[in-house]
C-alpha cells in the first residue's frame, strides 16, 4: 500500500476521530454541569482518541497536525493524572482545538501533504500551551500540601509488586484468578500496549475468540469477536445494482408463460427455494447501506451548544432513537433539514429563561431529538417546549408580504402552519445571526421532498412545536403497487395509496370548470386520468368492463385516478430516468417487472403540486 492509500484512509479516520473527540468533551461538559464527577473512562477515551491522531499524523509525516496534537494530548494527560474537570474556558480551548484539527484535516484532503502552519493554528498551539503550565502549577501546589508518600516499588512493565506467594497453576483459568483478585490501581498501565488493566475484567485473544471472567463467575464466558471491514461506497452500491438486476432477471424466470404452465412439484418447490434465498439476499444486500443515524444526531449536540452560549438561552438536547438505522446515501442528505430546525427553535421557538419563568416554566428549554423506523420510512421529530407557532402571526405576515389573499378562516392549522415553508416569510421581529431571514424553512422543505418524504408540523400556543420529517428508507428499493392502464404499467409507492373504488355502480359529477369528481362516502374527490397527469396525448383505450380508481392522498389532499388493473404489490428497484426522460414530469424514475415490461414510477408529490384539487380534504 503506497502513501496515497495511507493518507486517504487515515483522512476517513481522521475525521472520525475528530467526532470521538468531540463527543467525549460535551459529555464531560455535560458531567460538569450535573454532578461534577471525575469520569476516567471518558477522559482515557478522549486521550486516546487525539494520541491515536497525532500517532497517525506522525506517520505520514503531518508535521503541522502533530504539533498541534501534541500539545492537546499532553493537555488531556495532565487532567486525567490529576483527575480534574475542564473548566469552562479549558473546554472552549479544547472544542476550538478539534475545530483546528478538522479545517487542517480538510487541507491534508486538498493538497494530499502536510498543511503549512499557519496564524489561527499558532494562536490555537499557545492557548493549549497556557493551560498546560495552569494545570501544571495547580500540580505543584498539589504537590507541595501533600504528605510525603512511601514510593512503592516498580517491577518491569506491569508496575506493580510481586506477589507474596507464588504457586504454580494447573490451567489458564486459575491464572486468570489470580490476576484478577490481585490489587490493581486504575490509574496503572501497561506502558507496552497503552491499555489499562481492569479490576472488574481480565480478557484474553486466542483463536478468534475472547475468554472473558466477569466479576465473581466461576467460568469463562466464550464467544466470538465481531469484525468489520470498510467497503468502498461504489462497491455497495454496484453490490445493490447486481442484487436489483438479480430480482428482475428471477421475476422473468418464475413468471415466465412456458414456467407458469409446468405443472411439476419438484421444479416448484426448487423456485420458491430459489426465491426464497434471493429475498434473504436482498435484505443482506440492502442492509450493507444501512447506518445508525447517531452519527447525525452526535453532531447536533455541539450545534446547539454553540446556539444556547449564542442566544443566550439555556437549553438541553434529549437524543433518543440514534441507533434507527438509514440508508447511508440519505444520512447526510438530512442533516441540513435538521440544522435548520433547530436553529429556528431555539431562536424562535424556546424563550428566554425570563420570559420561561413568567410563564411558569422551568428557565431551561428542552429540545427532543429522535427517530424511529415507521414501515418504509424513518420519522425523524424534533419537538420544542417552547412559544409555540403563532396562528393569527403566521396569517398576517402572509398577507403583508402578498403570499395569501382573501378570507382565510377556513383555513386548518396544519395549511397555516405549511405557510412557514414559503420563500420570504419569517414572523422574526429581529433578524438575528442565528435564523430570522425567512429562507431556511423553504430550504428544508425542498430537500426533503428531494428525499422522496414529507415534513409534518404540529403545535399548540404556549406549549411548543414538533417538527416531524418522514424519510424513505432507501433510495434504491421501494415496496411499490403496479397498476395497468391500457398496455402501459405505472407503479405507485404504496404508502401514498389511501384506497381502490370499483367504478361500476359509481356515476361522475362534472363540474363547471370541466373538471370530474366523484362522491366517495361524502367527499368529493377530483378524477383524472394518466393522459392528464402526464401530458400524454396517445389515446388511451381502457380495456375493463369493470373500471376501477386508484385514489392517492399527499398532505391530506386527495386524487383520484382511472386504471384498468391492480397487477399487485411488489418490492420494485428504482432506476433513473436518462436523456430526454430526465426531466420528465410526474415521473420520478422506472423499473422492469417480472414479466419484462417497463413500468413508470409515479411522482405523487409533484403530480399533486402540478394538478388543481376541486373539493380534495
Amino acid at each position: 500500500m503506497n502513501r496515497e492509500d495511507l493518507l486517504l484512509g487515515f483522512i476517513q479516520e481522521g475525521f472520525e476521530l475528530i467526532e470521538d473527540c468531540e463527543n467525549a468533551i460535551l459529555a464531560i461538559e455535560e458531567i460538569q454541569n450535573s454532578h461534577g464527577n471525575f469520569d476516567e473512562e471518558l477522559m482515557n477515551n478522549l486521550f486516546r482518541s487525539v494520541h491515536t491522531f497525532k500517532g497517525s499524523s506522525g506517520l505520514l509525516k503531518l508535521e503541522t497536525l502533530v504539533k498541534l496534537t501534541h500539545e492537546a494530548e499532553t493537555l488531556m494527560d495532565l487532567l486525567r493524572n490529576q483527575k480534574l474537570l475542564p473548566t469552562d474556558e479549558l473546554t472552549q480551548v479544547l472544542i476550538d482545538t478539534f475545530d483546528r484539527m478538522r479545517v487542517l484535516l480538510s487541507k491534508v484532503e486538498t493538497l494530499k501533504a502536510n498543511p503549512e502552519m499557519d496564524p489561527p493554528t499558532e494562536l490555537q498551539i499557545q492557548a493549549l500551551q497556557g493551560e498546560i503550565n495552569k494545570l501544571k502549577q495547580h500540580s505543584i501546589v498539589e504537590t507541595v500540601l501533600e504528605k510525603p508518600k512511601k514510593e512503592k516499588k516498580i517491577y518491569e512493565i506491569f508496575e506493580e509488586e510481586p506477589p507474596k506467594e507464588t504457586k504454580k497453576k494447573s490451567n489458564v483459568y486459575e491464572i486468570f484468578d489470580e490476576v484478577s483478585t490481585q490489587e490493581v490501581s486504575k490509574n496503572k498501565k501497561f506502558e507496552i500496549f497503552e491499555e489499562e488493566l481492569k479490576q472488574t475484567q481480565t480478557e484474553v485473544i486466542s483463536n478468534n475468540s475472547k475468554i472473558e471472567r466477569l466479576g465473581d463467575q466461576n467460568k469463562p464466558v466464550i464467544f466470538n469477536i465481531r469484525k468489520e471491514i470498510k467497503v468502498a461506497n461504489d462497491k455497495l452500491d454496484s453490490l445493490l445494482d447486481l442484487v436489483g438486476e438479480l430480482v428482475i432477471a428471477e421475476s422473468n424466470v418464475t413468471q415466465h408463460p412456458t414456467i407458469k404452465s409446468i405443472r411439476n412439484e419438484s421444479l416448484n418447490s426448487a423456485l420458491t427455494r430459489f426465491h426464497k434465498i434471493l429475498l434473504d439476499l436482498q435484505e443482506v444486500a440492502f442492509s450493507t447501506r444501512m447506518i445508525p443515524i447517531s452519527g447525525v444526531f452526535q453532531k447536533m449536540s455541539r450545534l446547539v451548544r454553540d446556539l444556547q452560549k449564542q442566544s443566550g438561552k439555556k437549553v438541553l438536547l434529549h437524543i433518543k432513537g440514534e441507533d434507527t438505522e438509514i440508508d447511508k446515501s440519505i444520512v447526510d442528505l438530512i442533516a441540513d433539514p435538521i440544522v435548520h430546525i433547530l436553529r429556528n427553535s431555539i431562536d424562535h421557538g424556546l424563550e428566554t429563561p425570563e420570559e420561561r419563568i413568567d410563564r411558569g416554566k422551568v428557565d431551561t428549554g428542552n429540545i427532543y431529538l429522535s427517530a424511529r423506523q415507521s414501515v418504509n420510512e424513518v420519522w425523524v421529530m424534533i419537538k420544542d417546549d417552547g412559544r409555540g407557532l403563532d396562528r393569527n402571526k403566521i396569517l398576517d405576515k402572509a398577507k403583508q408580504n402578498g403570499l395569501i389573499s382573501g378570507d382565510t378562516s377556513s383555513l386548518n392549522d396544519q395549511e397555516v402552519f405549511n405557510l412557514i415553508f414559503l420563500p420570504g416569510l419569517s414572523t422574526a421581529k429581529v433578524v438575528s445571526d442565528i435564523s430570522g431571514r425567512g429562507v431556511g424553512m423553504d430550504i428544508v422543505r425542498q430537500n426533503i421532498v428531494k428525499l422522496g418524504g414529507k415534513i409534518e408540523i404540529h403545535s399548540q400556543f404556549g406549549a411548543g412545536t414538533t417538527f416531524v420529517l418522514r424519510i424513505p428508507l432507501s433510495l434504491g428499493i421501494m415496496e411499490g403497487t403496479v397498476v395497468r392502464v391500457g398496455q402501459k404499467f405505472f407503479t405507485i409507492q404504496t404508502i401514498e395509496l389511501r384506497e381502490f373504488v370499483s367504478l361500476r355502480d359509481k356515476k361522475e359529477i362534472e363540474l363547471d370548470e370541466g373538471q370530474k369528481v366523484l362522491d366517495i362516502r361524502g367527499t368529493f374527490i377530483p378524477i383524472f386520468n394518466i393522459n392528464q397527469i402526464l401530458n400524454h396525448k396517445e389515446q388511451i383505450i381502457y380495456d375493463n368492463e369493470d373500471p376501477l380508481m386508484i385514489i392517492l392522498e399527499y398532505e391530506r389532499k386527495l386524487i383520484g385516478i382511472r386504471v384498468d388493473e391492480i397487477i399487485g404489490n411488489q418490492n420494485v428497484v428504482i432506476k433513473p430516468l436518462m436523456g430526454i426522460m430526465e426531466n420528465a414530469q410526474g415521473v420520478n424514475g422506472f423499473t422492469i417487472l417480472g414479466n419484462g415490461n417497463v413500468s413508470l414510477i409515479l411522482d405523487v408529490k409533484s403530480i399533486f403540486s402540478k394538478l388543481e384539487f376541486v373539493g380534495a380534504s
